[in-house]
């Protein structure tokens, strides 16, 4: 996956209207697919910044919300979580995010 790309996914993820954003918001079931490629994506951009001192403005605030979304939604899952959103995934898209982020 290209920068470009992992980029493109980050966008479309929070900006659509089926995208992880809003599967997260509403606590849908998201295929393990979806997830995985929502990974590597985040893994691109983990490698892609570790040597920058500045990251866009648009995808550092895409990259928060989503992050912020699914901590909030996560706290009302109480007796079942949604299809392909378990305790160990949600901490993997945590960890990506915060990763991205990191040096």
């Amino acid at each position: 996956m290209t920068v470009t790309e992992a980029k493109n996914l980050i966008h479309y993820e929070h900006e659509s209207d089926d995208g992880l954003d809003l599967l997260f918001r509403m606590s849908a079931d998201v295929e393990e697919e979806r997830i995985t490629e929502f990974l590597k994506a985040l893994k691109c951009l983990e490698e892609h910044y570790a040597d920058k001192s500045v990251m866009e403005k648009k995808l550092v605030y895409q990259l928060f919300s989503m992050h912020q979304t699914l901590k909030a939604s996560k706290w009302h899952w109480k007796v079942s979580h949604p299809k392909g959103l378990d305790n160990n995934t949600c901490f993997k898209i945590f960890d990506g995010i915060r990763s991205v982020f990191s040096r």
